[in-house]
């Protein structure tokens, strides 16, 4: 990076995020001068307030424009959608917001007497507080002993959506304009249903408008510090930015600057609309590229000065950030945004879709070392061994697993399998962690409560019973000891399962209907097909796809456990079912018995089969697992826009856990796998922690039974390398090999964190010296210094290999 890139880079080190409360208040001010209107318009006219009067500024030698608080990382607070947890927190429960574990916050007395005043407008008002007040009581109980939990899209803006930039950078927003005004136009107003397209429609035309007026306000501004700036080449660079944004996103770009530049400002302004994360950025290489070739053929843009640009953008893409409860930021701890970008892939008709600019982003990526956005390679059968290790090169030297690796064979398989267009299927691009979408026709990529398998399994053998609170919503078939063999236990799972899964329907239908109520958002839905045509927000069903379906966590530890159940018991006899539920009971420490507890935990640890191994033992009741979740999502339970125009309007299983499997685990009892009460289950479809014995051969052998058929909504799969690893070509063929293994069996996704327990462990003593020491977390990247003791242990304890010379 160059000395304008690295100054950039090291401010955002400067000092710990602050909370904004510019929006809030501008925000609500707005709402409560439009009480009564249609929650569309009252909500395009509130962002127009925002973006008119919200502070701007241009940061020192800056090439890309646009911020999203009055400081630099600061964030914005969104009191729509809850606000007690910011009482609490402002009052230290469980924390202060700068004493928090991790994600913390600064705050001025100012800032803390400007939020409480306008939260006591939305108390009683809110999101949350509204879907809360609707939930069937055995709902709520099952959120309440964590069993499901819908907190990130009960108490939040809906995110996980990826806009058509393309249609932007060609047509501009003034044509999205002129499409929502001619639909209006043509509207029969005595039609039944057409009032509520006016409404919409008209709210499209305001949310654009400040779209571009946000924009002006930067032309003019820049202008200003044009005519005031004495440096000849930041003059020209300061009026260049003028004209860039006086351009676009109005109208079409017309040079790579101001298409990178417009592509900043969607992705900015879909942020302060709502906060709901995962705001994607899509095949940046391939809608950028037209620009990027012309203007280096024209010879008025060099590969350093594009470098320059992509870079400059990533800086921004580290700039926004999200204010979440403490109990939220659990479940996506540092400062987690999950900004995804995809590279690579192939074209329409099957070439290999990498380009100049797909080496320029990759370059980026090694040279900031930055945990946003999060960079995504999409592989296929025609990508070149040559790109690969050039990839591969980069994740060993960003060292937080970047590019995270995506495979088209198994991806489209499944859009197929779900209904999706074939000219639709070799663009999908990954969205927020890691779900599939199609770019501009998709809705919201991964929506839906959370589903704790493992606490769910561990009421399986209490006869439906919570051991934790000893609430019972739905009652089983009997203790452990009423058992007769391990199949009896996965059917008796199995029912739990699918009572649960029904109360993750029923809450997310609820939601839906609250967010339809209160949180319609007209910006974001004009840039995705067919909001505009059918007069339909996203909520509403005005996309060409959708698909529910929130994380599940733990299945590869309840599979295992069952593979432990069968082998201590059942098959060798070691143990009697008393036994095991003693030990369990007593979290292993009852060291009295025999064998004592620790002695059973070693047994089921160490001898029993675990998932990762290549062992048909542990892996078919893994398999079981993802199979039933599976199929009964897409089968059984249709989502809240069903019937109304998108397809398929399923649900679909998500094994990307992001950090819910430490969450999740606090409140999952012992479990017979040998796994410790209160300790994290497994994390995506990754081994659980220490259980992979034989080889990285051998859990690509056991992830590739997996029926990925299902995950739509993705599948994490980490592996941690040393680094030697990859800092030789020997070892990038071998894991090449080792990546091309996994994809041809049709698995989903794979990404490497590139470093040694040594390193790690250090930088928990030593945070100061290692405060940008990246670490691949889920779907997304993240400092490590800064994350809690409890996650930093997790990503300790993944597994690792050395294949640089075996």
């Amino acid at each position: 990076m160059n000395k304008r890139i690295a100054a950039l880079r090291e401010r955002l080190f400067e000092k710990i995020p602050e909370i904004c409360p510019e929006r809030a208040v501008l925000f609500t001010e707005s709402m409560k001068q439009s009480e009564g209107q249609p929650i569309a318009k009252r909500r395009a006219q509130a962002l127009y307030e925002v973006l008119d009067k919200m502070t701007i500024f241009v940061r020192d030698g800056e090439l890309i424009v646009g911020n999203q608080a009055s400081t630099t990382r600061g964030a914005p607070a969104f009191p729509e959608y809850s606000v007690d947890w910011i009482i609490k927190e402002f009052n230290g429960d469980p924390y202060h917001f700068a004493e928090r574990p991790c994600d913390r916050f600064t705050y001025s007395e100012r800032t803390k007497e400007q939020l409480l005043a306008t939260i006591d407008y939305w108390k009683g008002k809110t999101l949350f507080e509204n879907v809360w007040s609707q939930l069937p009581e055995e709902a709520r109980v099952a959120w309440e002993i964590n069993a499901i939990d819908d907190t990130w899209c009960a108490a939040a803006g809906l995110g996980n959506v990826l806009p058509d930039h393309q249609m932007v950078l060609e047509q501009g927003l003034e044509r999205i304009i002129e499409r929502a005004e001619k639909r209006i136009a043509d509207l029969d107003l005595t039609e039944p249903g057409t009032i509520s397209q006016y409404w919409f429609l008209q709210a499209v035309v305001t949310a654009n408008k400040a779209v571009i007026n946000f924009a002006g306000r930067f032309a003019d501004l820049l202008l200003d510090l044009a005519e005031k700036e004495r440096d000849q080449v930041r003059k020209k660079e300061l009026l260049t930015m003028s004209e860039n944004c006086r351009q676009v996103p109005a109208k079409p770009a017309q040079s790579f600057w101001q298409a990178i530049q417009a592509v900043w400002f969607i992705q900015l302004i879909l942020q302060i609309e709502t906060n709901g994360h995962a705001i994607s950025l899509g095949r940046f290489d391939q809608y950028l590229w037209p620009y990027f070739q012309r203007d280096i053929q024209r010879g008025v843009l060099t590969r350093e000065k594009a470098l320059e640009l992509v870079e400059s953008f990533f800086i921004k893409a580290n700039e926004i950030n999200k204010l979440r409860s403490w109990a939220d930021s659990e479940y996506f701890p540092g400062y987690h945004l999950a900004e995804n970008l995809a590279i690579g892939g192939q074209t329409a008709d099957g070439r290999d879709a990498v380009n100049e600019l797909t080496y320029t982003i990759l370059d980026a990526t090694a040279d900031l070392k930055l945990t946003k956005p999060s960079v995504s390679l999409k592989w296929f059968e025609g990508t070149s061994d040559e790109f690969m290790d050039k990839a591969l090169s980069v994740v060993e030297a960003h060292k937080g697993g970047q590019p995270a690796l995506y495979n088209d064979l198994a991806v489209m398989r499944i859009l197929d399998n779900m209904g999706v267009k074939k000219e639709d299927q070799y663009g999908w691009a990954p969205v927020g962690c890691i779900e599939a979408t199609v770019p501009g026709k998709w809705d919201f990529a991964a929506k839906g409560s959370w589903l704790n398998v493992g606490k769910i399994f561990e009421m399986t053998l209490n006869n439906g019973k919570d051991p934790a609170t000893g609430i019972t919503l739905m009652k089983g078939e009997g203790d452990l000891t009423a058992f007769s063999d391990t199949h009896a236990i996965m059917e008796a799972c199995k029912k739990q399962l699918f009572y649960y899964m029904r109360l993750q329907v029923i809450v997310e239908h609820i939601s839906d209907e609250m967010h339809i109520l209160h949180d319609q958002n007209a910006f974001r839905s004009s840039l995705v097909h067919d909001c505009i045509e059918r007069g339909k927000s996203l909520i509403e069903g005005g996309a060409v796809y959708t698909a529910d379906g929130g994380p599940a966590a733990g299945h590869i530890s309840v599979g295992d456990s069952l593979a432990a159940i069968e082998y201590a018991v059942f098959e060798k006899g070691i143990l009697s079912l008393s036994q095991l539920q003693h030990a369990l009971s007593t979290n292993f420490e009852d060291q009295t018995t025999s064998p004592s507890g620790e002695e059973i935990r070693q047994l089921m640890i160490h001898k029993a089969p675990k998932f990762g191994n290549d062992d048909d033992a542990a892996d078919k009741w893994t398999v079981e697992i993802n199979e039933f979740l599976g199929s009964t999502y897409q089968k059984a339970f249709k989502s809240s826009r069903y019937g109304k125009g998108p397809i398929p309007a399923t649900f679909a299983l998500s094994q990307s856990s992001v950090t819910g499997n430490v969450a999740f685990g606090k409140s999952v009892g012992a479990l017979p796998c040998g796994r410790k009460a209160g300790e994290p289950v497994n994390n995506g479809v990754s081994p659980a922690n220490g259980s992979e014995r034989n080889g990285p051969t051998a859990v690509i052998n056991s992830e590739a039974k997996l029926p990925s058929i299902w995950f739509q909504k993705g599948s994490i799969f980490n592996m941690r390398l040393t680094p030697q690893t990859l800092s030789t070509a020997e070892g990038r063929k071998r894991t090449l090999a080792l990546v091309k293994t996994h994809f041809k069996n049709y698995q989903y996704h794979i990404q490497f964190n590139v470093l040694d327990d040594a390193t790690l462990e250090e930088a928990q003593k030593k945070p100061e010296e290692y405060r940008d020491l990246m670490v691949r977390i889920s779907g997304y990247s993240a400092f490590f210094t800064p994350l809690n003791k409890e996650l930093q242990n997790d990503v300790i304890a993944r597994m690792k290999f050395n294949m640089a010379d075996k």
